[in-house]
C-alpha cells in the first residue's frame, strides 16, 4: 500500500473527473465532492482493528490506515475535517479536466494535463513571514471544473478557497507517533502556519492552523 503524505491532495473515488473519458461534470455541482488535504496519518495495529466483516465472509468493512483529511467549505467560510480509510481515497494525479478547443476539424477536447502539472511544480509556502499572502494548494484545480450548463441551474456547493495571510506559526508536538513496538502510529506535520481570512459568513476575520504543506505561493489564477 502506497500511503498517502502529509498535504498530498486526494479525494474520494466518485468524484466525476475520475471518469475514463474527459468530459464536462453532468453531477450538480452540489453533488460533486471536495478535493482534499492530507493532514494526519493513522495507523492501526491489524491484530487489533477488525478489517473484514464477522457475519460476510471477504467482506471488508474497514482499513488499517486512515487519513484526517481537510477541505474548505465555501459556503460556510469555514474549514471541515474528516477521517477517511485509505481504500476509499485516491490521487488528484489521476482527475481528468476536460478542455474544449477548436481546429480545422471543428471542436473536439482534450485532457488539461496542463494544470495537474502545473500544480506539482507549485511553490510550497516555507518560507514564514507574518503578514505575506499565501493560497490554498487546491484553488486553482477546484475553480478550474467545468460543467454542462443543464447542471448549474441549482445552487452550487463551492470548495474554493480565498486567499489567506499569514499570521501565526507554531511547531507540532512529535509525540504518540510510535506503537511500542517501534511501528508508526500516526504521522503529522512538524510546522503549522496560522492563516486569517475574512468570513463572508459570518461578517468577521477567522483565523485556523493547518499543516504549512498546505499553502503556497500567490499564483496569478
Amino acid at each position: 500500500m502506497n500511503v498517502f503524505e502529509i498535504g498530498d491532495i486526494v479525494t474520494i473515488k466518485s468524484h466525476p473527473l475520475f471518469s475514463s473519458t474527459p468530459k464536462r461534470i453532468n453531477e450538480f455541482p452540489a453533488q460533486v465532492p471536495p478535493l482534499m488535504l492530507v493532514k494526519e496519518v493513522i495507523y492501526e495495529k491489524e491484530d487489533k482493528k477488525k478489517v473484514y466483516s464477522d457475519v460476510i465472509e471477504k467482506a471488508q468493512i474497514a482499513d488499517v490506515v486512515k487519513y484526517v483529511c481537510v477541505f474548505f467549505n465555501a459556503n460556510k467560510s469555514e474549514f471541515v475535517e474528516k477521517e477517511v480509510y485509505h481504500s476509499l481515497l485516491d490521487s488528484y494525479l489521476k482527475l481528468k479536466y476536460y478542455k474544449e478547443f477548436k481546429d480545422d476539424a471543428g471542436v473536439t477536447f482534450a485532457i488539461d494535463k496542463t494544470l495537474i502539472d502545473e500544480v506539482i511544480t507549485y511553490n510550497k509556502a516555507e518560507a514564514y513571514v507574518f503578514g505575506k499572502r499565501v493560497q490554498f494548494v487546491t484553488k486553482k484545480l477546484e475553480q478550474r471544473k467545468s460543467y454542462n450548463p443543464s447542471s448549474e441551474r441549482i445552487p452550487s456547493s463551492s470548495f474554493q478557497t480565498p486567499d489567506f495571510i499569514l499570521s501565526g506559526i507554531k511547531n507540532e508536538e512529535q509525540k504518540d507517533l510510535f506503537f511500542q513496538d517501534g511501528k508508526p502510529k500516526r504521522q503529522i506535520t512538524k510546522q503549522s502556519y496560522k492563516v486569517m481570512w475574512f468570513n463572508h459568513v459570518q461578517q468577521k476575520f477567522s483565523e485556523h492552523y493547518l499543516p504549512k504543506e498546505f499553502f503556497v505561493e500567490k499564483l496569478e489564477i
